[in-house]
């Protein structure tokens, strides 16, 4: 008869054995086997274990949710069973596991029940792990304070044991704390300590990771020749031991280093070792990180449009990666998002510099979705843009690049061995470096050929896909339509437009970033300011003047009457509608919208028919934490829906949720079957930080971006969603306006609604119920888009007018509304301030 026991242990070894090895499915095929015979032969213990092992697989297979189902089945044995030590360690592999899936709160919690009950039974190491998990999990999130504090903590009970090793680890995590707050003194301070830990101990592996970071500290203090030093020390190690990852990391910064001490030849000569190794070992990060410092290379020399073929290449590695980007580890990913924005940016520009105008549009809309995707931490296999072209000189330029790497790699294989085809080598790579000159001096050559011939002669023959679809859809409806990108630099203002028939152009306005932000922010403040309506005028004219003024001529030669916004930056915190021309506010010339890129923009559906566009109102009356009561809403959303036929009042068919009643449990149950979602409720939308950024419920709660992503299905049925008393940072100069963007992509996501209404700081309870109000009745008409519907609901504050008079106008001149030469006021809902912070992003048909 089979020993089950000794079975289940051999099962056990062989799987985490496996794991070991790196054979991931191997190891779960073993560990599912170990874990059904000790469910056989009732060993709680074995059990865990071998779920531990489990879970440790899934994670390294980055399944999150399965590896998580897995540790809290083990969590519950071993918390059945007392066995507290394996408690300390389910918890910290629980919260291993929520940090690497960015879940940071979570994460936390976690660790610190692990570290509460490491202390409690006197657990050294697991009280020590859980502190520098802990440090590691605030590092991350950028509580960098807090972080040291932990590592101190750490640090002492290191030393305290003896454990030399991790102390050497926690002395270059403290110097990585301290480089993210600039101290790169005291960074340097740190690795030294553990750079002698790690030698003292024999780990080359910290060895090599101090002196890395002790190069990239020099660097930063612009001491590149000392960074050189350690750089190659780095190259010896990684040699070394075998790490071909840290081996090409060390060539890339060498290039780094090289560039910045004017070295070009050396720097492009290391920067092409790199992408050898990292194409060999499938290193896409490190080959568009090089790609891209190749381009700014290449840049910096004047070779303009050969820079832009290298950015290009690295645009099309990167973003071939987004589906793995979760693989990466949380410090590698937020440098990862950090840069990447930077080098489309630059890219674009050259693509303007040289009138390449599609292209550049097309780098824009891939830059929207590349800030969403920073701003949100996740990613979304539908969040793709359309794959940038090569023109075929370019093409041939990376093939005959492409083809110099290979061989160049296999020349440096060879001589590490002293292969006996070194000298054949030698030749090959002599011929094909000599081909691949010629073949960039006849790109060039043909650039300046054609440039004489045609300025343009490298443009795309159209628009992205996305965009022509996008314009398509509203010149079908009739309108004729101007998708306009402000494009903000450190040093300028780019203003990009695009219409139907391919008609495209640019124009650089010199404004700065800094002076825009100050304007934009400038202008902020006077919004909230009722009695200094001239000074508003004067600041909302200079930003009109650097935005719309260039294309005036342009919308009016085309008879224009929709402008839609794909806004960057700043420009986000801009009410649009409010620019002022010296006459005219931009809102009584023009219906307007935002996107948040053309491919994130669905325009197929419509709300047609009254009967079947269901409203689900909810609300928020009382005062609730720190925020004041909305008396107003109840009217609001008692006007917009009718919850049966004998309601007199409400225009679409519904139910209203209000104050305690509206929870996230009335929110899922009712929410799949309606069509527009208007929440009626304070809101906060934070720069720089989706997990803070929150809804308020009825009852007091925040409703989470987690919670709105946790949703998903049941947002299928949506079409539009408002948020009626939402704000943000308006007009922060340190901000970029990605959380505008970012939390209204939780609703746009493809499959769920395809409007976001929100509004850009909170107004007056009052004038944003009777804007709603009219916004409502006027859509339901049936005659107006929804675009048009809140702007003449706008205009109808602005002009003191009723939802009939309003629909009349609509009727006979749904373009332009003229102000019948009346002069500004600032009584009743007048001023901008009431009517002007309502945006409409996403399909405004």
């Amino acid at each position: 008869m089979p020993n089950h026991q000794q079975q289940a242990n051999a099962l056990n070894l062989l799987g985490w054995t496996h794991f070991l090895q790196s054979n991931y499915r191997r190891a779960i095929d073993f560990a599912e086997q170990a874990i059904a015979l000790y469910r056989e032969i009732s060993d709680r213990s074995g059990e865990a274990r071998a779920l531990n092992h489990l879970g440790s697989a899934y994670v390294s297979l980055d399944q999150y949710e399965q590896a998580i189902d897995i540790y809290q089945q083990s969590l519950a044995i071993v918390h059945e069973l007392g066995d507290q030590q394996t408690e300390v360690f389910v918890l910290g592999n629980l919260g291993e596991t929520y940090r690497n899936a960015s879940q940071y709160e979570l994460a936390i919690d976690f660790y610190e029940q692990s570290l509460a009950i490491a202390r409690e039974i006197n657990h050294t190491s697991g009280e020590l792990n859980a502190l520098a998990n802990l440090g590691s999990t605030y590092l991350s999130i950028g509580q960098y304070q807090q972080a040291i504090n932990l590592y101190e903590q750490s640090l002492a009970l290191s030393r305290q044991v003896s454990a030399r090793a991790k102390e050497g680890i926690l002395l270059n995590n403290l110097g990585v704390v301290y480089r993210n707050l600039g101290e790169h003194r005291r960074a340097i301070g740190f690795y030294e300590q553990s750079l002698a830990i790690a030698r003292e101990v024999g780990n080359r592996q910290g060895e090599s990771n101090a002196l890395h970071n002790l190069g990239g500290a020099y660097q930063s203090l612009g001491q590149n020749e000392r960074a050189i030093d350690f750089y190659e020390q780095v190259l010896t190690i990684t040699r070394e031991i075998g790490d071909r990852a840290g081996e090409g990391n060390a060539l890339g910064n060498l290039g780094l280093a090289y560039s910045k001490q004017g070295q070009d030849e050396r720097a492009i000569d290391f920067y092409e070792q790199h992408l050898g190794i990292a194409r060999e070992i499938g290193d896409r990060p490190g080959e568009g990180r090089t790609l891209a410092n190749l381009g700014r290379l290449l840049a910096e020399k004047d070779q303009s449009e050969l820079a832009i073929v290298f950015l290009k290449a690295a645009v099309e590695v990167r973003e071939s990666i987004r589906s793995d980007i979760r693989g990466l580890d949380t410090d590698l990913r937020q440098s990862f998002t950090n840069t990447i924005a930077d080098d489309y940016r630059f890219l674009a520009d050259l693509l303007l510099g040289q009138g390449r105008i599609p292209e550049a549009q097309q780098v824009l809309d891939l830059l929207k979705l590349e800030e969403l995707r920073e701003f949100t931490d996740i990613t979304r296999a539908t969040w793709t843009g359309s794959k940038l072209q090569y023109t075929d000189p370019e093409q041939d330029v990376i093939d005959a690049h492409s083809s110099l790497i290979a061989l160049g790699s296999d020349v440096i294989v060879c001589e590490e061995t002293n292969c006996a085809e070194l000298n054949s080598l030698y030749d090959r790579l002599s011929t094909l470096t000599a081909q691949y000159n010629q073949q960039v001096e006849q790109f060039q050559e043909t650039i300046r050929r054609n440039r004489s011939e045609d300025e343009i002669f490298q443009d795309p023959d159209s628009l992205s896909g996305e965009a022509e679809k996008l314009l398509s859809a509203y010149a079908q409806n009739g309108q004729q339509t101007v998708l306009i990108y402000p494009f903000v630099l450190e040093d300028k203002l780019w203003i990009v437009w695009a219409a139907t028939g391919n008609v495209i152009g640019s124009v650089e306005v010199p404004v700065s970033q800094g002076e825009l932000a100050t304007t934009v922010q400038r202008f902020g403040e006077l919004l909230n300011s009722p009695n200094q309506l001239a000074e508003l005028q004067v600041t909302s004219q200079q930003l009109y003047d650097w935005i719309i003024r260039p294309l005036e001529t342009e919308l009016t030669a085309n008879n224009i009457d929709h402008l839609i916004f794909v806004n960057d930056r700043v420009t986000r915190y801009i009410p649009m509608a409010a620019l002022y021309d010296g006459e005219q506010y931009l809102l009584e010339r023009y219906t307007l919208s935002t996107v948040l890129a053309p491919g994130l923009t669905d325009t197929e559906d419509r709300l047609t028919n009254i009967d079947e566009s269901e409203v689900l109102g909810l609300g928020l009356t009382q005062a609730v934490a720190d925020f004041s009561p909305l008396p107003a809403v109840s009217e609001e959303l008692d006007a917009i829906v009718r919850s049966d036929d004998a309601d007199a009042t409400g225009v679409y068919p519904g139910q209203v949720f209000l104050d305690d009643d509206f929870t996230l449990d009335t929110l899922k149950e009712n929410v799949i079957n309606h069509r527009v979602l208007h929440m009626a409720t304070h809101a906060a939308f934070v720069p720089g930080q989706a997990e803070e950024s929150f809804i308020m419920l009825g009852n007091g709660d925040p409703l989470k971006i987690a919670d709105i992503e946790a949703m998903e299905r049941r947002l299928r049925n949506l079409h539009m969603v408002v948020l009626s008393a939402c704000q943000t940072a308006l007009g922060g100069t340190a901000g970029d306006g990605t959380e505008i963007a970012g939390i209204s992509s939780y609703f746009l996501e493809v499959g769920r609604a395809e409007t976001v209404i929100a509004s850009l700081w909170v107004v007056a309870d009052t004038s944003t119920s009777l804007l709603m109000q009219r916004f409502y009745e006027l859509l339901a008409s049936g005659e107006l888009t929804k675009a048009e519907a809140l702007r003449q609901a706008q205009l109808s504050l602005l002009y003191d007018e009723d939802t009939e008079t309003r629909l009349a106008a609509a009727r006979t001149a749904i373009a332009v509304t003229a102000r019948d030469g009346r002069p500004p006021t600032t009584t009743g809902f007048n001023h901008p301030y009431h009517w002007a912070p309502f945006i409409l992003i996403g399909n405004g048909l």
